[in-house]
């Protein structure tokens, strides 16, 4: 089930995006364990975007309010998401955040990877916010065990928030390993950790960037222009035909995730669970209007 969903994932992923731009030239091999540490930026459409493009199997921790309604949360963890709580949400929520350690612990124990947003929650920002100490505490843990792990650190870049057919950059950095961060007591390797995972999350994302620059420069704006006009026609036939059906998904989606930062996640998933219904109804009214062959009105 996972090959599958990730496959059809990553296929409507690169529908819905104008550009996935991926460079992960420094991750480990795909049997590697890892902790992967990636920014924010854009709510679950992050997780989508990383699983579908690196070849580890992995484990995502998620925010633990999705996880409130019993229907939801199963759905959840059958999609290899981890709660996680945050300890501002109240002392209540300590244990089920010791939980959620645990569970990441047994997967990378197991040779599983895991998926941690590093600055602990999400904001529609193109830049690095503080960390969170979820990440360190989880890579303090594996390591005070002597298990063989390493964090690559990631980077996310959206040329836009909330347009069609925005522009995806995911790129990877130089991983860390035990021996660069100084065994120390676990406040203060927790505070090295994150000096030193910041440092290379910022790397990363000037690289990156000084990439995406260089790309355009390369880029032929008489190709661009040849390219556009060759495909003029049958994107206008595309607009015409699925418009009516995502417009108003768009709007719907708009009007539920207002003031948050849920609409690319949201809309994205409507649109991968209903659009072959909207397919069906197209070629159910081609049929009726004799435009299928081998079929008169």
């Amino acid at each position: 089930m996972y090959v599958a969903l990730r496959a059809s994932v990553r296929a409507a992923l690169h529908l819905y995006c104008g550009r996935i731009r991926v460079d992960v030239r420094s991750a480990p091999a795909a049997n590697a364990v890892l902790i992967l540490a990636s920014n924010h930026p854009n709510s679950f459409f992050d997780a989508l975007v990383i699983a579908t493009h690196l070849p580890h199997r992995m484990r995502f921790l998620a925010r633990g309010d999705a996880f409130r309604n019993p229907r939801a949360a199963k759905i959840l963890r059958a999609l290899f998401m981890i709660p996680i709580y945050r300890m501002s949400e109240g002392r209540g929520e300590l244990k089920r955040t010791e939980d959620s350690f645990l569970q990441a612990q047994e997967d990378l124990e197991h040779g599983g990877s895991v998926l941690l947003f590093a600055e602990g929650n999400s904001e529609n920002e193109p830049g690095l916010r503080p960390l969170g100490k979820g990440t360190a505490r989880i890579a303090y843990r594996a390591w005070q065990s002597d298990l063989d792990v390493q964090v690559l650190p990631l980077w996310l870049r959206y040329d836009t928030f909330h347009r069609p057919f925005m522009e995806v950059g995911l790129s990877s950095g130089n991983v860390m390993e035990k021996s660069d961060v100084d065994a120390a007591p676990e406040a203060m390797f927790l505070r090295q950790f994150n000096t030193e995972l910041r440092e290379r999350l910022l790397s990363t994302s000037a690289k990156a960037n000084a990439d995406r620059t260089y790309d355009l420069a390369q880029r032929s704006r008489l190709a661009r222009a040849i390219r556009r006009s060759l495909l003029a026609l049958p994107a206008l036939a595309g607009l015409l035909l699925h418009s009516p059906w995502y417009f108003s998904l768009r709007a719907f989606t708009a009007g539920k995730t207002r003031g948050t930062v849920f609409f690319d996640s949201v809309l994205f998933g409507l649109l991968f669970l209903t659009y072959p219904l909207w397919l069906a109804c197209l070629v159910c009214l081609a049929a009726w209007a004799g435009l299928v062959p081998g079929r008169s009105r």
